[in-house]
């Protein structure tokens, strides 16, 4: 049971688990626990298989097939102790399935409520319901069933689900710890360290903006630098040249 809600889950939710083994299998196991519990929804060993009223009033066993009660197979693929949810999908039907085989495993040995279950749910062409329920009862009351044993088996198997719910409960919080709570935080940690970013871009832009203007401001001087300077050795160069006409002109 302590694993029921884990299997449960796992066909809805990947859990870091369930990547890791499908990783090391190749894939092969995409159908996940799915795939295995869907065996609840057709055949049923032990005795959860046989709930079928035998031809002539005999007794129950086999299939339900066997038993010949029509239309059996297809009122246990609809649901069994009141499994599968009227108009739902894919995932409802993997709800379905996953009770039918919680209930298959819990199966009390002999006939009980959940092979009652069953019969009623395989009657379903007789239109009145106290005729299915008396039906049902009479055809199990030969293999030993009473009223108590009915009622005592169907809170058994409310403490099943109540068990199983417990449980999937558990498995829940930690599904939620490991792929929203620790996510959140992460998410938020990234968002922090996006505004820290942003910040520090922010600053080195407006650095980048002060060195440009300080870039743009020594270019300046420089070029003014270069140009008195050109200025100013041009002029020098003109008066030594005139020194130099004087000289040859004046001294001999």
């Amino acid at each position: 049971m302590a694993r029921l809600g884990k299997r449960f889950l796992s066909a809805f939710i990947e859990t870091t688990e369930d990547k890791k083994v499908k990783d090391s299998d190749g894939g092969a196991q995409a159908g996940g626990p799915a795939a295995g519990m869907g065996a609840g929804a057709g055949s049923v060993g032990g005795s959860a298989a046989g709930s079928g009223v035998a031809a002539g009033g005999g007794s129950v066993g086999g299939s339900a097939a066997a038993g010949g009660v029509p239309g059996s197979e297809a009122a246990w693929g609809s649901g069994v102790i009141g499994s599968g949810a009227a108009g739902g999908g894919a995932a409802d039907q993997r709800f379905a399935e996953y009770f039918d085989k919680l209930f298959s495993d819990a199966n009390i040995p002999g006939p009980d409520y959940y092979e009652f279950s069953r019969m009623i749910r395989a009657m379903q062409l007789i239109p009145d319901e106290q005729s299915r329920y008396n039906a049902a009862y009479a055809g199990l009351q030969v293999q030993g069933l009473d009223k108590q044993k009915l009622l005592s088996t169907a809170a058994e198997y409310m403490r099943v689900l109540t068990a199983d719910a417990s449980q999937f409960q558990t498995t829940v919080e930690a599904a939620l710890q490991e792929k929203v709570n620790s996510r959140m935080v992460e998410a938020e940690e990234k968002g922090r360290r996006i505004q820290a970013l942003s910040q520090e871009i922010l600053k080195l832009q407006e650095e980048i903006g002060a060195m440009q203007r300080e870039i743009g401001e020594n270019k300046d001087k420089l070029t003014a630098s270069c140009a008195a300077y050109a200025a100013e050795s041009g002029r020098r160069k003109q008066e030594i040249e005139a020194d130099i006409q004087k000289i040859n002109h004046y001294i001999h």
